[in-house]
């Protein structure tokens, strides 16, 4: 068991730094150590504090180690991309060639890298990239592009179309419009 005798300056710094640091593990860890230099024992912390002796243990050892600087020092383990460096090139892909799903998204990476990844690890460095999920749809039949089709739609309307209209109005025919609709089993 660790023992610490600090002074009052040191006692200050840390009750000071316990109520002012914006991080509050930091000043979870300062109130550790505070109540440590008090003389509470580390099962009597644990529980105040409300985390386990292991963590009392090791913000104790951190700051005999290091001081106040070392106790305040967050050195979290941040993993990099493999990807970082190729971050402008594969950005510059994409915008000259979207891909159209997550998975069209990893065979292009992979081609350009030589990196594989997962759905998941795809679609995080995706959105890192700045890059959204995109739903599309389906425009209902072809638009009229050019004026040689809207001549041929009105060519079939005034020859074929109309006189069988016509004939319909007086009794001789009959005409029927049927949508080209079918049951889906699925929401839409």
């Amino acid at each position: 068991m660790v023992t610490l005798k600090l002074s009052e300056k040191q006692l200050d710094d840390l009750y000071k730094e316990m109520f002012l640091a914006a991080n509050p593990r930091i000043r979870k860890k300062c109130l550790i150590v505070y109540l440590r230099a008090k003389g509470r024992p580390c099962h009597e912390i644990a529980d105040i504090t409300r985390v386990d002796k292991d963590t009392v243990t090791n913000a104790i050892k951190k700051y005999v180690g290091g001081g106040l600087a070392g106790l305040l020092k967050e050195n979290y383990r941040r993993p990099k991309s493999q990807l970082e460096p190729c971050n402008e090139q594969l950005r510059t892909l994409f915008q000259k060639q979207p891909p159209y799903t997550v998975n069209h998204a990893i065979e292009m990476i992979f081609e350009e890298t030589g990196v594989r990844l997962k759905l998941s690890a795809c679609q995080t460095f995706l959105k890192k990239m700045g890059m959204k999920c995109r739903r599309y749809g389906l425009v209902p039949g072809k638009a009229m592009e050019d004026e040689k089709q809207r001549q041929a739609q009105q060519v079939f309307h005034d020859q074929k179309l109309q006189p069988l209209l016509d004939e319909a109005k007086q009794g001789k025919r009959s005409v029927l419009f049927v949508n080209a609709a079918h049951f889906v089993m699925g929401a839409f």
